[in-house]
């Protein structure tokens, strides 16, 4: 199967979030159902980051002009690394890459020990307390097997989200970031072309990374490359326990305890 990829393209972005609310309603993600459940913003941005409920959210960064407010907008949601943290960091093997590209949680294996929540340089995934479970966007692996785009891509009325093969997206956003530069966005970059080996979600920031609030040049924690290391040697710790366990298990099998008269202790 090829790699798949979701291209977003700030440039023609309205924040409309169409893309946030099919997200919730395709994925049946529940929102707070009375009025002192919103946590007030200040922000046309709600909420402020995502959590275990709400896996897509639109950024709004407001920048103040001498006229005006200049609106720099972000689609925030899992990027599906290749070098992704939050796999490396699972130590059940609840989270997994699959064939299209997408990294995902298997809820049914996730422990809830939130060491995903902590390897994540972009803080994507988000523990929930009700089920001790961790939760993201997965891509909408259900639609994907049945033909179907992601649900925040088909709602996108301006053709700011697209879907298809990576190597197809990867050329888009190229040429993007070309028409932009003619328009004279002068800061345009892409971003997750090489990020982390890759990502299957690419960018356009049309005025920038910083701008849109995209970390340049992310890294895969150091203290995963150390759990990597620790690993094995965890593995082994363990074999050695059970395998001591094993022999004197052998070793006892047989062997009765010297019977003695408790009295005869006693009076010793």
């Amino acid at each position: 199967m090829a790699e798949m990829a979701i291209f977003y393209d700030s440039s023609k972005c309205t924040a409309c979030k169409g893309c946030q609310v099919a997200c919730k309603q395709w994925n049946q993600l529940p929102s707070p159902l009375t009025a002192d459940k919103f946590e007030y913003t200040k922000s046309y941005q709600s909420p402020l980051e995502t959590n275990p409920d709400t896996w897509v959210i639109m950024t709004f960064d407001e920048v103040d002009q001498d006229i005006g407010v200049e609106w720099n907008f972000m689609r925030r949601a899992c990027f599906h690394c290749t070098d992704a943290a939050c796999l490396q960091a699972c130590p059940v093997g609840a989270i997994s890459k699959r064939d299209n590209g997408a990294v995902v949680i298997d809820s049914e294996k996730c422990i809830g020990c939130q060491y995903c929540t902590n390897a994540c340089p972009f803080d994507i995934p988000k523990w929930k307390e009700a089920d001790n479970k961790t939760r993201k966007c997965w891509l909408c692996q259900d639609r994907l097997a049945n033909g179907r785009q992601p649900a925040c891509v088909t709602t996108c009325p301006t053709g700011a989200l697209t879907f298809g093969e990576r190597t197809e997206m990867v050329a888009t956003a190229k040429t993007a970031l070309d028409e932009a530069k003619a328009k004279g966005f002068n800061d345009a970059e892409v971003y997750g072309v090489d990020e982390l080996d890759g990502m299957h979600v690419l960018f356009l920031a049309h005025r920038g990374l910083e701008a849109h609030g995209l970390i340049r040049d992310p890294k895969v924690p150091d203290m995963i490359e150390l759990w990597q290391l620790l690993k094995p040697l965890g593995g082994a710790a363990f074999a050695a326990v059970i395998g001591g366990l094993g022999i004197s298990y052998l070793t006892g099998i047989g062997y009765k305890r010297e019977e003695t008269d408790e009295s005869e202790e006693v009076q010793k």
